[in-house]
């Protein structure tokens, strides 16, 4: 008889031996299966949630590992540490070059004013009234020009078209012509055009101006607006005229009825209300941006910081909280903006991106925003390991045990199949059909029990656990990313969208993952018994 129908009789013929070596098999394998399934769960909903986190990343000033390495508060950080080199359009070139880019740019913001252009704000219903007085223009706080933000681009193309923030709707966007000439030449919002009555080929004209605050202070003014259109408070003074060749909208809409902030109240307001606010203003200042050239940025600055060295002395006499380096930006400050092809390389471009970075500049993304989803997800998946690594320790042992301890039991059956002839190898090859055969019957019913007990259980823990974390999660979602990466930001994914996105189902790599870790776990409880039956003779047992 062959050592496979040898196997079959003796299954058939002890019934209870085996049977009990399937329930244990059963009942481990269930667990495992189990947390193989949740972590397997985990890992696609994480995916599934960075997936939806926007592919977008700037660079920032990570003052927390710079105060850990120097021993001391992020306050305590001195003002060296706050005017260290910032990244150069060198640096930023470097990490633009990185393959995960489909996209980038250096940013430059010019302030400008403007006598004759209106501010545009948005239609807030209930809210208007507050934004109109919080986020307004100058001429909202009783001045008689407006403040505008200037953007000089480096892409002329318009990175922040690539990163979905916004469309052209009108014109074009600039040339690499109208950066190399310095062409006075701008994008603006069709909110902006709409309410400035502006078409594509309008000229519009912007106030450069650095204002005399020391002369301001020896009139004894105090209501600085109220007077900067009077060139009397001007150090230096520039007018520039603009061509507008493209005007653009956004891409998305935002529901600020989302968030219940009616009779909003800055100094005592919720979470919600509080980034909302953030957030309005921030928008605000997208509909009034005024995107030009690079290189007219830095003319723009540069005029302002000679105007501005005419009275640096005298504001540092006067102010002497101010330093040199806060008034005259010799190296004028660049942000940036890094689109990626896909946001599953968030992480390797923050890895790779920070090396090319001088000091404790780094790179920073939207992944912040759902940490509290994914600190969820890995508490999850914690417990799934420890239950799958307690899992396979206790299997093989338990397994080896037992095994060890049917062979003893049969050691005479052994020895009688080796002094007739039959060789070790046969032996074993018996025993080891006799294993794999119980344990493939147990390794299919434990795959779909333990996947079918651990969905639901799972499901339920993982309700229960981002509810927990969203409780304790009192901080603003501000403070856990980039600020000039908040207009992307699109919120934290609601727990419901989350548990639409977390299935725990059987499919092929679930299956794989616990059929490889069955055959790795018999292999390994196995070996012990082989061993003890090759150092069996039969004279030994049969005497």
């Amino acid at each position: 008889m062959n050592p496979f129908k040898r196997a079959m009789t003796n299954i058939r013929r002890q019934p209870v031996k085996s049977g009990i070596l399937l329930v244990l098999m059963v009942v481990l394998g269930a667990l495992a299966s189990g947390a193989i399934s949740v972590r397997m769960a985990m890992n696609n909903t994480e995916e599934s949630v960075m997936m939806r986190t926007p592919a977008v990343a700037t660079v920032q000033l990570d003052y927390e590992t710079a105060a850990a390495s120097a021993g001391v508060s992020v306050m305590e950080l001195g003002p060296d540490f706050w005017h260290t080199d910032n990244p150069t359009r060198e640096d930023l070139s470097a990490v633009g070059s990185l393959p995960y880019v489909r996209a980038y740019d250096s940013v430059m913001f010019p302030s400008t004013m403007s006598r004759d252009l209106d501010w545009v704000m948005m239609e807030l219903g209930d809210l208007t009234p507050y934004f109109e007085m919080s986020i307004g223009g100058i001429t909202q706080w009783g001045g008689y020009v407006e403040s505008f933000g200037g953007t000089g681009v480096a892409n002329p193309a318009l990175t922040d078209i690539d990163a979905d923030l916004i469309e052209l709707v009108d014109g074009r966007v600039f040339t690499q012509a109208d950066i190399d000439n310095r062409s006075q030449v701008v994008i603006v919002s069709q909110l902006f055009a709409d309410a400035n009555n502006i078409q594509i080929g309008s000229v519009i004209e912007f106030e450069n101006n650095v204002y005399d605050y020391p002369e301001f202070m020896r009139q004894g003014i105090g209501n600085f607006t109220a007077h900067w259109h009077e060139e009397e408070f001007m150090a230096a003074h520039q007018v520039l005229a603009f061509e507008v060749v493209g005007i653009f909208d956004t891409v998305e809409e935002f529901d600020h009825t989302a968030v219940d902030c009616v009779g909003f109240d800055m100094m005592d307001a919720s979470i919600e209300c509080l980034e909302l606010d953030t957030f309005l203003r921030e928008r605000a200042q997208l509909y009034n941006r005024i995107y030009m050239p690079i290189t007219v940025a830095e003319d723009m600055i540069a005029f302002r910081n000679e105007g501005m060295l005419l009275i640096l002395d005298e504001m540092i006499e006067l102010m002497p909280w101010y330093r040199p380096e806060d008034l005259v930006q010799e190296e004028p400050f660049l942000q940036s903006i890094f689109v990626l092809y896909d946001s599953r390389d968030l992480e390797n471009f923050q890895t790779a991106g920070t090396e090319r970075l001088p000091g404790y500049w780094g790179i920073s993304d939207l992944r912040g925003a759902n940490a509290g989803l994914i600190a969820s997800m890995d508490n999850m998946r914690d417990i799934a390991d420890v239950i799958l690594f307690v899992t396979i320790g206790a299997s093989v042992a338990v397994l080896t045990l037992i095994i060890t301890l049917l062979l003893r039991e049969r050691r005479h059956e052994i020895g009688i199949y080796m002094a007739l002839g039959e060789k070790k190898s046969k032996v074993i090859a018996q025993f080891l059909v006799e294993v794999l055969v119980v344990s493939t019957v147990a390794i299919t019913i434990a795959l779909f029990a333990g996947n079918s007990l651990s969905s639901a259980m799972s499901r339920n823990m993982l309700e229960q656990n981002l509810i927990e974390q969203a409780e304790e999660d009192d901080g603003l979602v501000f403070d856990r990313i980039p600020w000039h990466l908040i207009l992307f930001n699109p919120g934290e994914m609601p727990i419901e969208e989350v548990l639409t996105l977390y299935d725990a189902s059987l499919d092929a790599s679930v299956m794989a993952a616990f059929a490889g870790a069955s055959i790795a776990v018999v292999l390994v409880s196995t070996v012990m018994p082989v061993a003890y039956v090759m150092k069996l003779e039969p004279k030994n047992v049969l005497m």
